[in-house]
């Protein structure tokens, strides 16, 4: 990935901070607003409609999506990296933790 560095020294916990926020931030505004939109008539009945055959509010619905709605919805998860690379560490620890508010948003 282009700017994203993976050699010493590694990110100060600062640094670190400043880039998951930033991360967090980037995601959460692109994800509202893509999800609104796949909650129109069209997006729903196409795409979206799969992820709601899960009634009961389980973290493992999270993923249960269209394909389409998981690329869709991939590109918030990338877009903040993509603004303000760091480290690959911080990185991955972006995608942990992201995926840890997806399934806890989704336990109800």
């Amino acid at each position: 990935m282009v700017g994203i560095h993976t050699g010493l020294p590694l990110p100060s916990l600062g640094e670190m901070a400043a880039q998951l926020l930033v991360y967090f931030l980037v995601e959460d505004y692109l994800n509202y607003w893509i999800h609104r939109l796949l909650h129109g008539e069209w997006g729903y009945e196409k795409i979206h409609r799969i992820h709601h055959e899960y009634t009961a509010p389980i973290g493992f619905a999270a993923p249960y999506a269209h394909w389409a709605e998981v690329l869709i919805l991939g590109i918030p998860s990338f877009a903040g990296p993509a603004i303000a690379p760091g480290h690959m560490i911080t990185f991955w620890l972006w995608i942990i933790l992201r995926q840890m508010e997806a399934i806890d948003t989704h336990s109800g």
